[in-house]
């Protein structure tokens, strides 16, 4: 079943043929298959049996599926909201969002994790400079032309040096993001988990006493993908600069130390972006500090409806508080105010007798939309494992931004609440999971909270999959586009957005299974060494071999990894990461050898015919021997085999060529190869290119 072989593919009259023609096989005795036999009769009711057990067994349903992967140790992924970075073009004004806003791009809802604000302005002007050289590639700014910039020179100098000026920075802001956005990357191995750093970044900004470092947190791994740079420096201090004869605020990136394997191209740098993800939040739980005041100012609840709870004595266990209706002074009341941006919270514990703790999440607010204001109650703990809750009204749940309000009742009976996030798998505690596609919650352990009464706290939902919006989206704030009259800024997308999933369906789930198995966890065989090298994270590798040494216990690697060189060399560096991540994978005992390509020209002799009526004759000979002799940029593997008669009928068989009169191939270093016939067959850590041509055209 996991590796669907289909036990369905025979007929009963093909089962039944079969039977019948093995009957000889066993006894010499039966002689008589015609269906008037007792025994036919008996093998045709097994046959039907087998059928039917077939085709049954091949409609396993699907929770037998996910107990059998997840027997395996595979549980099916739930739904996954992708991110994006937004940005807002030709302000002429700061632009601020609060928490909850929704960013519609047609009908699928972004949001932001804070309040969001976007100033009137940007990045005025890019440089690059390299052995004192500064040139402008200011005309990268926008992205909107597909081209780029060596941003450091290529090749890549330590010294070299990269300019950001910007018409302006707001002196209130404790971070500046940029969006680096640069070409060539797509062959370079995902990052995954490794802390990989190739090179070593100095980030500045100027200020009043000059060049000043600034803190900085680099998701593009020192220009190697897109990402974010996110620098922390005093504003307050900030100073013109000029650079390449443009004058603004500065930020340069020096590249102090390091080497790179293919030297960055830069294709765009935007500022003023923010981080949104796909999901829209249709209940929503706020956190505030405690205290006699708070403010409250998430989009979806002041759009729809809210409830204040407090945490009195810091226990962890929250009253819910209503709002003062004039009536009786004592009780657990407070007033609200309308500000500009959301709504004051007074408790005023003096008169009412009742207030938060001071502490950081002390007052939890609960907000939601008028449509989930209706579907909020799941249900009541029966105090059985097992127990199934629906969660009516909602879709595609991400189970990340779920939480549970549970109500219980003191000795007074006076209710209280707890919240609770799923997934807690402390063995006393109320335990319980999403899942996202029903969908419903499995409580798993109701914990010390038998009888009590479940409440939504937060659910966002997601479109999964189609949340991956492809770049310059244009995307429309929900609520804010509706209390303005004037029309907002285009906001786009400069990235297209990643990451976005549906759950997993049982076949998807399978395919995961035996895509694990395919890869190796450790170096066993030599195909899995190759495996292993190809794919360490961070690197660009084009080519590896590995051959066994059984005597010496030794494996030899020959690495050909992707560079700006015409023939790339394996670097200490890239050795050294390699090694280090074999390493973690190899067998006990086995020793490994890294070692560089070996490259050697292939000389070519001929004599050719040609027919008299084609133009650009050499030129079309010599390159169809330039691609087949090329192991260097080509797939041709390490070691491979030069075949004669493969390049003799080749060429011979170009439209151009009447004859191949005369034809010789050679390498020019035999110590790297050896002849078998006609045809030259290389050592194991060898590539060829093409070397001279003698070509006679007659």
């Amino acid at each position: 079943m996991l590796d669907s072989i289909n036990l369905a593919d025979k007929t009963y009259e093909e089962i039944l043929a079969e039977a019948i023609e093995r009957i000889p096989m066993y006894t010499k005795e039966w002689t008589n298959f015609n269906v008037s036999d007792p025994g036919v009769t008996i093998l045709q009711n097994f046959s039907m049996f087998t059928a039917l057990m077939r085709e049954k067994i091949n409609e396993v349903p699907e929770s037998v599926r996910f107990a059998l992967l997840g027997m395996l140790g595979f549980t099916p992924g739930e739904y996954k909201a992708s991110e994006i970075f937004l940005s807002a073009v030709d302000l002429d004004a700061d632009l601020s969002f609060p928490p909850g806003e929704k960013f519609m791009a047609e009908d699928i809802c972004f949001e932001a994790e804070d309040r969001v604000t976007l100033g009137a302005w940007g990045v005025k002007g890019l440089c690059c400079e390299k052995d004192g050289v500064i040139k402008d590639i200011t005309y990268l700014r926008d992205g909107t032309l597909r081209s780029s910039a060596a941003v450091f020179g290529s090749p890549a100098a330590a010294g070299a040096r990269f300019y950001v000026l910007f018409d302006d920075i707001p002196d209130n802001r404790d971070s500046l993001l940029l969006l680096i956005r640069i070409m060539g990357d797509e062959r370079r191995n995902a990052f995954g988990d490794s802390d990989l750093s190739l090179v070593e970044l100095k980030w500045q900004f100027f200020s009043e006493d000059g060049w000043t470092d600034a803190d900085v947190i680099d998701e593009t791994r020192g220009f190697l993908r897109n990402g974010l740079v996110k620098l922390s420096f005093d504003t307050s201090s900030k100073a013109l600069c000029t650079v390449g004869g443009k004058q603004g605020y500065a930020l340069r990136c020096i590249l102090k130390s390091g080497q790179y394997d293919i030297s960055p191209r830069l294709h765009s740098v935007t500022a003023n972006v923010f981080k949104a993800r796909q999901k829209d939040s249709r209940v929503t739980t706020t956190s505030l500090p405690g205290g006699e005041t708070v403010f409250y100012g998430n989009r979806v609840g002041m759009n729809g409806y809210y409830t204040v709870f407090c945490d009195e004595d810091g226990s962890g266990v929250y009253r819910r508080y209503a709002p003062y209706d004039g009536g009786r002074l004592h009780g657990r009341f407070y007033e609200v105010t309308q500000e500009e941006g959301g709504v004051r919270i007074d408790f005023h514990p003096n008169y009412f007798g009742f207030g938060p703790v001071l502490r950081e999440d002390a007052v939890r607010v609960i907000g939601c939309d008028s449509a989930a204001a209706e579907h909020l109650v799941l249900g009541r703990l029966m105090g059985c494992d097992d127990q199934v809750l629906p969660v009516h009204g909602f879709g595609h749940i991400l189970p990340d931004d779920f939480c549970v309000l549970a109500e219980g009742k003191d000795e007074s009976g006076v209710p209280f609440y707890r919240f609770a996030l799923p997934g807690n798998t402390d063995a006393p505690d109320f335990c319980y999971r999403v899942v996202s596609n029903l969908p419903e919650i499995h409580v798993d352990n109701p914990g010390d909270m038998d009888g009590y009464l479940l409440h939504i706290a937060s659910c966002a939902v997601t479109e999964g999959g189609r949340g991956n919006v492809r770049a310059t989206t244009t995307f429309v704030p929900k609520f804010l586009s509706a209390e303005r009259e004037e029309p907002l800024p285009q906001i786009t997308n400069a990235l297209q957005s990643k990451g976005g999933a549906a759950k997993e369906s049982a076949e998807e789930l399978r395919f995961r299974f035996l895509s694990d198995l395919r890869e190796p966890a450790a170096a066993v065989t030599l195909a899995d060494y190759e495996y292993i090298v190809k794919n360490t994270p961070g690197l660009c590798i084009h080519k590896v071999k590995a051959v066994a040494e059984p005597a010496g216990n030794l494996v030899r690697i020959a690495v050909k990894p992707r560079g700006e060189e015409a023939m790339p060399a394996l670097s200490a560096l890239y050795a050294r990461i390699i090694d280090a991540h074999l390493d973690r994978k190899r067998m006990i005992g086995t020793r490994i050898e890294l070692a560089s390509p070996v490259y050697i020209p292939v000389d070519v002799r001929a004599v050719v015919y040609v027919k008299g009526y084609y133009e650009n004759v050499r030129e079309s000979i010599e390159t169809y021997l330039r691609d087949a002799l090329d192991g260097v940029s080509g797939e041709t593997p390490f070691g491979t085999t030069i075949s004669y008669n493969h390049l003799h009928k080749g060429l011979d068989a170009l439209e151009c060529v009447e004859t191949l009169y005369e034809f010789s191939i050679a390498p020019r270093d035999w110590t790297s190869a050896k002849p078998d016939g006609p045809d030259i067959v290389l050592n194991d850590d060898t590539l060829c290119y093409a070397g001279d041509f003698l070509i006679e055209i007659r």
